[in-house]
């Protein structure tokens, strides 16, 4: 079952969402993440998410996006410089897409 974001995730809240990352990990084999409600966020955002995905593999609990990225993450992405240095691996977690 995918766990839904809310609407707003950035440094102000983003020790709270932190605490719900570590309780997915605590109660799971796999996290499963929804950013789809996610319209105002900042870096912190995909720095946290960033750590949670090499934190997961660590511990051989993947942490997946049951949906591409929406809109105001993908900007995020993109005002931080993330879309023109995504690996093949990192387009398919955040975008969904197989580069070839």
């Amino acid at each position: 079952m995918a766990h839904q974001l809310g609407q707003r995730v950035n440094i102000r809240n983003i020790n709270d969402t932190h605490a719900e990352l570590l309780a997915l990990f605590e109660d799971g084999d796999a996290v499963a993440l929804d950013l789809q409600a996610t319209t105002d966020c900042d870096l912190s955002l995909i720095q946290l998410i960033e750590s949670a995905r090499n934190y997961g593999a660590a511990i051989g609990k993947p942490v997946s996006l049951v949906k591409p990225a929406g809109a105001a993450v993908v900007a995020t992405l993109e005002r931080a410089g993330f879309l023109e240095s995504f690996s093949a691996a990192d387009a398919k977690f955040w975008l969904h897409k197989e580069v070839m």
